[in-house]
């Protein structure tokens, strides 16, 4: 009785193993085509950032030309993920020393600081956007799996 029942058990757990293993395989087209999503969305969110930014230049000048570089960043790590999030960091503190920290195609002094400590900044909130991403997937994937069992059980 017992052994039936172990088996029954390692057949499950295999089951299911093999189904993670699948989800985890993706062809060359399917991440091909999740970067692209990615290059796009980091595309957008630097394009909305700076031009808030410069919409804002007047009033603020010089002051703080990477504040909406990191939210962008953070959006950027919840929406899609690292790859994505590093995209807009990129972007976003190059594009903020060019427009924002240099004039007459001469770079203000500090602005390579500034830009090293938007780096600085932004790398924590994109890692722990990230992972807030992940761990909240993890969780959607526990419970649909457990109102799945619910619902096997109550049929």
């Amino acid at each position: 009785m017992h052994s039936r029942v172990w088996r029954t058990v390692l057949h499950r757990n295999i089951a299911q193993l093999q189904i993670v293993v699948m989800a985890l395989r993706r062809r060359p087209g399917d991440i091909a085509l999740q970067a692209l999503i990615s290059l796009s969305v980091a595309v957008v969110l630097v394009a909305a950032a700076t031009g808030v930014r410069a919409a804002l230049n007047p009033m603020l000048g010089a002051l703080s030309p990477f504040m909406l570089y990191v939210g962008a960043v953070l959006v950027a790590g919840l929406l899609r993920g690292a790859f994505c999030g590093a995209l807009v960091m990129l972007g976003g503190g190059l594009l903020g020393v060019r427009l924002f920290l240099s004039h007459n195609g001469v770079v203000e002094p500090g602005a390579m600081i500034a830009l090293m400590v938007f780096w600085g900044v932004s790398a924590p909130v994109l890692v722990t956007a990230n992972e807030l991403r992940v761990q909240l997937g993890g969780a959607m994937a526990r419970l649909s799996a457990a109102l799945d069992r619910k619902r096997g059980s109550a049929a």
